[in-house]
């Protein structure tokens, strides 16, 4: 029997800061990208390997409790295996394979068309309106990613095939947020995770060299530790959090409140690699900042009416 999740929402307060949870562990997973690709593996594989701890994470958290949480309806089924296979795993590698043909900076503004995808979308599924609090919050978002990634520089390399990568990538990402809020009606949030990473992992299982994996996390212990905090911090964490804040938010907001992943990775960038903290970088993250503060400024409540007096 099918259950309803209708009820389980949240405060907006909260589902915010988890989206905006979400959107700073993402953040930092370009940071652990950088590690494991010093250790020879390739995108496919940190994808599916990220998804395989996670996977093995949520279920050993769900055995532990109530067994009765992984049980779901026959008919979800083949959407939880669209949402693992391609919203996490083809979405995955595709932001991998986007990085090898293009420049870091521009896919990341390209994947971060997706919020504008949620909108879009979210209009004619959920009949959110498009305010001009969410316009200018947009509009902010993108020209701060633009100018946090840096890119109007010269340096920034172009490839038809990195482009098109990058934007399959936001196509998918922002299909998973519109699906994971269908989905939030009738799956816990947890249940939902944990079939769509174990349906995402096995997907990858499928279209990579698992020995070659094998072997190098073997040869290299430390590898494997990164993909420990790959698989957990980097995918299982923010995705329960980005999932969770559906259940009490707006599709399109949850994906722009998310957005403050380019202002954490450029943070970590200057912290970690000691990379230059540039004034375009500066302004961009004071615009990021500035559109989460425009999309969740409290809106004036309307006064009520006298006794007796008809609604219109």
């Amino acid at each position: 029997m099918e259950n309803n999740f209708t009820t389980m929402t949240i405060s907006g307060g909260r589902a915010v800061l988890l989206a905006a949870v979400a959107g700073a562990l993402w953040g930092s997973s370009g940071m652990v990208m950088r590690y494991l690709g010093d250790y020879g593996l390739t995108a496919a594989e940190i994808s599916t390997l990220r998804l395989l701890v996670s996977a093995l994470a949520l279920l050993v958290y769900l055995l532990l409790g109530d067994r009765r949480r992984l049980a779901i309806p026959y008919q979800r089924i083949p959407i939880m295996m669209g949402m693992g296979f391609g919203c996490l795993f083809v979405f995955s590698w595709c932001y991998a394979l986007a990085v090898t043909r293009i420049s870091l900076s521009l896919t990341v503004v390209l994947v971060y068309t997706s919020p504008m995808l949620v909108m879009l979308m979210s209009i004619r599924l959920f009949h959110e309106a498009l305010t001009r609090a969410k316009l200018a919050a947009l509009i902010l978002f993108f020209c701060g990613c633009c100018l946090v990634a840096g890119v109007f520089s010269s340096k920034v390399h172009y490839s038809w095939t990195g482009i098109a990568s990058a934007l399959l990538a936001a196509l998918l990402y922002a299909l998973y947020a519109v699906l994971a809020k269908l989905e939030t009606r009738h799956t816990a949030p947890n249940t939902l995770m944990a079939w769509t990473f174990i349906f995402g992992a096995a997907g990858g299982l499928m279209v990579i060299d698992l020995g070659h994996c094998i072997a190098m996390l073997i040869a290299a212990p430390k590898a494997l530790a990164w993909m420990v905090v790959a698989g957990l911090l980097n995918t299982a964490l923010p995705y329960m959090c980005y999932t969770r804040a559906l259940a009490g938010l707006e599709a399109g907001k949850a994906a722009l409140t998310a957005s403050v992943e380019p202002l954490v990775a450029t943070l970590l960038g200057v912290v970690v690699f000691h990379e230059p903290l540039t004034l375009s970088a500066m302004t961009g993250m004071v615009l990021i900042l500035s559109g989460l503060l425009v999309m969740n400024r409290p809106t004036a409540a309307k006064p009520a009416l006298p006794p007796g007096v008809p609604l219109p």
